[in-house]
């Protein structure tokens, strides 16, 4: 009977060969699936799996591209030496890599001592966020315009600021013996604002590498910093039975080894539980591409089908991330690290910068709001979000500085949000001297922004009723003209209404205009109601 079977059923050298390559190519889809739910990293029951062609087909929901401004607080331990960025890392850095000495390392070797006696762990029990009142810090952001607020949940310090099962170095086992993340989403949305988390700690493997170092001169030659220690040095210590290595500094590894199945499990249930437990509106990554590849591939499409699951099948989750990749924009949004999109994009996008460093610096210098809001005004013109980075002390609170930039903030948006929020890129999104300026990978680095009294930039309500025109310098003798809204005949019209009236938000003065074929001409008053940017409302019938 088989043997019949068999002669029935013999195929053919052709058929042979297409049937092995249907079975190679179920295998391999088979395989992707399996790692794509490996042990350990199971994901939500959905439409999205831990592919990229999966992924691609994410849709941003519309709160997010209505919200334009965000704030972020960049605040864990490395902000209680007040000494900026990266610290965590540049207190095992005797030299910078110009070969300089590193004033961090000095630093801290005069005021904690000697990295292979007091590291960076040796830093948290001293953050004891003692004045931090969240609910004080999200008033000040709400009233500033911003609609959504991003926490901080790891820094890649590895320190994770939730209660964390993962992690044992974290906020409520030791440091401020709170639940960060939990208060600040209560205050968030409280508020009335979404609330996002920020993740970075993928990055700890490479990046706290200098733990394992030692001075080559001096008079600690030799003598092997704290990140190689385990919980069999913890007797007699305030981290008595905790591994720094293992589970903080992450460094039993060879320098420039790649991270290991055990570090990358533990990095996505950490980030799992981060989503199933605090439910964030934005998940933002601070890794290029999603954070160690099939793990964070998995770990966008749980944080996609739990939101679908939470809203009856509709999208309301974002994921930030950055990518140079274009081919993966629509799989979350792409953020942009102290740059910005030279031109308008088709899928929402976002920017995140900061007033000063990433961190609290005692002393520092931030920027200008007119800076702030000139660069607002030109990411939102292109279909983006800014995300402002506002560092706190490391016990909590902003400084006088910080304060007043955040109430000046208010003072601009309380007047031009109509402009900014829930607005859409019109056609022609901006005139003016900085267009001509390169922009290599399609991105301009904000420090090369440089605006003039004929720069301006469009946006629009969703309706196409309202056309506002941001003037982000202020001529000197009140003449304006802007030639993009040069009157034409038909349907060649730019505005293609009627325009009704034009009016300049904060001022009750008159505007003068006429519009000719070589565009509109404007008569302002002598002073600008704002030294940041101002926007002219254009009526549409």
């Amino acid at each position: 009977m088989l043997g019949s079977l068999s002669l029935m059923f013999r195929p053919t050298r052709s058929a042979f060969r297409l049937l092995l390559a249907l079975l190679a190519t179920l295998a391999a889809s088979s395989a992707s699936e399996l790692r794509a739910a490996s042990p350990g990293r199971e994901i939500a029951a959905g439409p999205f799996t831990a592919t990229w062609s999966s992924l691609v087909k994410y849709e941003c929901p519309e709160w997010f591209r209505d919200a334009k401004l965000g704030i972020w607080a960049r605040w864990d331990a490395q902000s209680v030496p007040e000494q900026g960025d990266d610290y965590a890392r540049s207190l095992y850095l005797p030299t910078l890599p110009n070969k300089r000495a590193n004033p961090a390392f000095s630093w801290h070797i005069d005021h904690f001592g000697h990295p292979s006696q007091f590291g960076f762990k040796d830093i948290l029990p001293l953050w004891l966020a003692d004045r931090w009142e969240p609910e004080k810090i999200l008033a000040l952001c709400q009233r500033a315009g911003a609609r959504y607020f991003v926490a901080l949940a790891n820094d890649t310090d590895n320190f994770d600021c939730f209660d964390s099962k993962y992690q044992p170095w974290n906020s409520v086992a030791m440091g401020p013996k709170k639940d960060l993340v939990a208060a600040w989403a209560a205050a968030t949305r409280a508020a009335g604002l979404r609330f996002g988390v920020s993740v970075h700690a993928a990055a700890a493997w490479t990046w706290f590498e200098p733990a394992q170092g030692y001075d080559a001169t001096g008079p600690f030659t030799g003598l092997r910093y704290d990140g190689r220690l385990t919980a069999s040095d913890s007797y007699g210590k305030w981290w008595r039975g905790l591994d720094p290595s293992g589970d903080l500094y992450a460094q039993f590894h060879r320098p420039g080894a790649k991270p290991d199945a055990a570090y990358v499990t533990k990095f996505f249930l950490r980030t799992k539980e981060l989503i199933d437990r605090y439910h964030p509106d934005l998940l933002f990554f601070g890794d290029d591409n999603l954070p160690l590849g099939e793990a964070g591939l998995g770990l966008a499409a749980h944080f996609y089908n739990s939101s679908l699951a939470a809203h009856d099948g509709r999208m309301d989750a974002v994921l930030a991330a950055p990518t140079g990749n274009a081919a993966h924009r629509t799989a979350f949004v792409a953020t942009h690290e102290r740059t910005v999109s030279a031109t308008p994009r088709t899928e929402p996008w976002q920017t995140v910068t900061s007033i000063g460093q990433w961190h609290y610096k005692a002393g520092q210098k931030y920027r200008p709001v007119a800076d702030l809001v000139r660069q607002l005004v030109d990411v939102v013109s292109k279909n983006g979000n800014l995300l402002l980075n506002v560092p706190l002390r490391g016990s909590g609170i902003p400084d006088p500085d910080e304060v007043r930039l955040l109430d000046a903030l208010t003072a601009w948006m309380t007047v031009h949000g109509e402009g900014i929020y829930a607005t859409r890129p019109w056609k022609i999104f901006g005139e003016g001297p900085s267009l001509t300026a390169p922009a290599p990978d399609d991105l301009l680095a904000e420090a090369r922004l440089s605006f003039t009294a004929q720069d301006i930039r469009f946006t629009q309500t969703k309706d196409g009723r309202v056309l506002y025109a941001f003037l982000l310098g202020w001529p000197q003798d009140g003449r304006l003209s802007i030639k993009s809204l040069a009157k034409a005949d038909g349907k060649t019209d730019p505005l293609e209404k009627q325009l009704a009236g034009i009016s300049l938000l904060g001022s009750a003065e008159k505007i003068t205009w006429t519009r000719d074929a070589t565009g509109l001409h404007l008569i302002l008053p002598a002073v600008a109601p704002n030294d940041s940017a101002c926007a002219l409302k254009l009526t549409l019938e």
